[in-house]
Parts: structure tokens; C-alpha cells; sequence
């Protein structure tokens, strides 16, 4: 879909330009990628979530790779709530990330990357269950492919927050290169 207001392309600096311009085009026009009534948004909604799935899993599979063993668990599911808001999560849990207890003493929560739309937004965002929002403006295998560094800071963050969570022990790797912490001694 072609947005009624014209946007200016990637200018060389480095920031994602195009999709904060393609987010203040929707804002003005009150449309999502072109689309103005909550069913064509939808659609434009669900086919992002579609090119963004590779790059999510691949991003989540390095991460499985360089930090988890290839321990881990990659998984995706959707999500309605009562308001017709929808939401797509994708999960990278492992077996210490599952047995650890976190600081608060309740469970450790899986890595997330989170697509998601409200029913009263114009438009689609994309998060970590702690990190930000970025707008979702993917609408070709480029845009997807675009995403890439956001999509790995999220990772990047998620990761961060589970060793806070959970402390180091919950990293593979990091129980490889440094060992358990040793026992604490009964008081």
C-alpha cells in the first residue's frame, strides 16, 4: 500500500529514518501502511508479523547459539484480547532459564520479542517484555531485513535482563567459562 503522505528515505546518518518517517505519515493520516479501516489494518499487521518471522528466529537462534548451548527453545504465539487487540510473541526459553528463581523469588521469563497492535493505535509496534517500542512498519522483505538491529538490540536486552533476573548461573555460558557460584553456607 502507498501512504498518502510522502515520506523522505534513509538520508546516510545511520538512524532508521524511514520507518520513524513511515510512523509520523501514518500518525498524520490516520492509517497504518495505507490501510484506514481496523480490518485492513489488521491484515497489514499480520503480513509484518509473517516477514519479520525469520529474522525474529534467526535472531533468536544466534542468540541460542552463542549464549544458551543450543539449549534453547524458540517459540511463537498469538494473542487477542477482548478489545480485538492482538499481539504476536515470540519466546526463546531453556532448561536453567525454567529451574531458576528470580530475585523476587518467582520464575524467570523466557526471552520475548513482542509484535503487537491495540485495537485504538493507528499502527503496530515492536518490543522486548522489558525494551521500548519501535514502530512496525514492514511491509517487504527489505523492511523486515531492515529491522535486524532493533530486533537484536531487543534480544540483546532481554538477555541482559535474565541475568539480572536470574543471575549469571542462568547463562550456559557463562556456567561453562566461569563455574557455579559456590555454596552459600547455612545460617
Amino acid at each position: 500500500m502507498r501512504h498518502p503522505v510522502d515520506v523522505t528515505m534513509h538520508n546516510g546518518s545511520g538512524l532508521r529514518e524511514e520507518d520513524l518517517m513511515r510512523h509520523l505519515a501514518d500518525l498524520v493520516a490516520h492509517s497504518y501502511e495505507g490501510a484506514t479501516s481496523w480490518p485492513d489494518r489488521l491484515n497489514v499487521f499480520r503480513r509484518a508479523v509473517e516477514l519479520l518471522d525469520p529474522v525474529v528466529r534467526g535472531v533468536l537462534a544466534e542468540a541460542n547459539a552463542t549464549f544458551l548451548g543450543n539449549t534453547g527453545e524458540i517459540t511463537r504465539r498469538s494473542v487477542e484480547q477482548d478489545d480485538g487487540s492482538v499481539g504476536e510473541h515470540w519466546e526463546l526459553s531453556w532448561p536453567r532459564q525454567r529451574e531458576a528463581v528470580s530475585r523476587d523469588g518467582g520464575p524467570v521469563a523466557p526471552v520475548q520479542v513482542i509484535a503487537w497492535f491495540r485495537r485504538s493505535f493507528n499502527h503496530a509496534h515492536v518490543r522486548g517484555s522489558t525494551a521500548g517500542d519501535w514502530p512496525l512498519q514492514v511491509t517487504s522483505i527489505r523492511d523486515a531485513t531492515r529491522q535486524l538491529p532493533i530486533i537484536r538490540a531487543i534480544v540483546e536486552a532481554e538477555l541482559h535482563q535474565r541475568i539480572y533476573e536470574g543471575r549469571y548461573p542462568v547463562m550456559p555460558v557463562a556456567v561453562r567459562k566461569y563455574g557455579l557460584p559456590p555454596a552459600e553456607p547455612a545460617p
